[in-house]
């Protein structure tokens, strides 16, 4: 057995102070709750996503080492180019949180090729445009984790989410396929939210002809009987990313049992 000081060694090796985090999908939701959640806790976080005021906003909140790097990661070029901006602006880069996403119900006959590739291209494609760059800097540098947010969808079926439960369950395999080729410098994971209160999933309560009762119908599907906080799932993310050292390919439920029937 290892001794506890070869692995405090082995931990401080791994995570580096002040750890050096870029978050896409920033300017909301689970993205925003994670880098303020890590800069709470003394990270340089560099924060992604296409609204430069929604930025600047979240910098200005976290009030601290931080940077602003406009991209949109459904656009390969974009992606790539955000992600050597941030390293560049970090000085190096130990964690990568994909936090970027659409949403949006969509019966078969509304679901037309373009409806498709926005989801497909941010959800799926724009994981792996950041997490390729990343993952590639991270294993010349010496290492790093990476984790990617998919969804409880990853493993269920919901009508009129063909395209979203398609993306989240290309999330969940990508991840895995990862994980196995960066190992061991670089650790890569998932984790699967069920229902967030987040201004995505308000929006669309939001278009319901009774809100509230859409809101009640959405919670009763939680075994939980509510929904998630977005901080709740970044402190899923922070523990996969800095503290779950030996977790690598996982896909971390945290939806309230709705995946547990």
């Amino acid at each position: 057995m290892r001794s506890p000081s070869k692995m405090m060694d082995r931990n401080k090796h791994l995570h580096p102070e002040p750890l050096r985090v870029l978050v896409t999908g920033a300017t909301s939701g689970v993205g925003e709750a994670t880098a303020k959640l890590f800069a709470r806790r003394g990270a340089r976080v560099a924060v992604l996503g296409r609204r430069p005021l929604e930025l600047r906003r979240v910098a200005e909140e976290i009030n601290g080492d931080t940077y602003e790097v406009v991209t949109d990661v459904a656009d390969a070029g974009s992606a790539r180019n955000g992600v050597r901006s941030a390293i560049h602006a970090l000085g190096g880069l130990d964690v990568a949180v994909n936090a970027a996403g659409v949403a949006g119900f969509a019966a078969l006959e509304d679901l037309d090729e373009h409806r498709w590739a926005e989801v497909l291209d941010t959800n799926l494609s724009g994981t792996f445009y950041v997490a390729r760059e990343a993952a590639l800097h991270m294993r010349r540098s010496g290492g790093g984790a990476i984790v990617n947010v998919a969804s409880d969808l990853a493993a269920m079926g919901a009508a009129g989410l063909a395209h979203y439960c398609a993306a989240k369950a290309g999330v969940v395999g990508l991840t895995r396929a990862l994980a196995l080729e960066l190992a061991p410098r670089v650790r890569v994971n998932a984790v699967c939210p069920g229902p967030i209160d987040t201004p995505m999933l308000r929006s669309g309560l939001d278009s319901e002809p009774d809100p509230l009762l859409a809101l009640q119908q959405k919670e009763s599907t939680v075994p939980l009987n509510r929904l998630a906080d977005p901080d709740e799932v970044a402190a899923a993310i922070y523990f996969l990313a800095v503290d779950g050292t030996f977790a690598t390919g996982t896909s971390m439920a945290f939806d309230g049992g709705t995946s547990a029937a």
